[in-house]
């Protein structure tokens, strides 16, 4: 089985370990995973606008400049509603969605993380 990976974070580094991540996670479950990065949140955007469905897994930050996290939940929310399950929210910050969207649950890693809590909180969303 493959699994398409967006992620979308401004830092190199975050996305360098969020790949090493998931190749971890991928090989350990027999599975293949075919990912992409995104560094600009407004090209982000217009990829899940697009072909957010393609994706089983969307990797996303809360804090980017330009463009937040919640800022593109929230536009999904508009016009691709169907892909926000399969959103997990990399930040340091939780609060931050929680302020912004008081009566939702999400699936939040919190940074920083280890392999562990990335690994439970994908084997929850994918079911795994």
């Amino acid at each position: 089985m493959e699994i398409k990976v967006l992620i979308i974070d401004d830092e190199d580094s975050v996305q360098s370990i969020l790949a090493a991540f998931l190749n971890r996670y991928v090989s350990e479950k027999g599975m293949q995973s075919n990912i992409v990065s995104m560094s600009d949140p407004v090209q982000s955007l217009f990829e899940l606008t697009t072909h957010g469905s393609e994706y089983q897994l969307i990797l996303l930050d809360v804090r980017i400049p330009k463009l937040s996290g919640d800022e593109i939940y929230s536009s999904l929310e508009q016009v691709n509603p169907e892909i926000l399950d399969s959103i997990i929210f990399i930040t340091g910050y939780p609060e931050d969605l929680y302020d912004r969207f008081p009566d939702k649950t999400f699936n939040v890693l919190q940074k920083p993380f280890r392999y562990n809590s990335f690994s439970e909180k994908l084997d929850s969303l994918l079911g795994s």
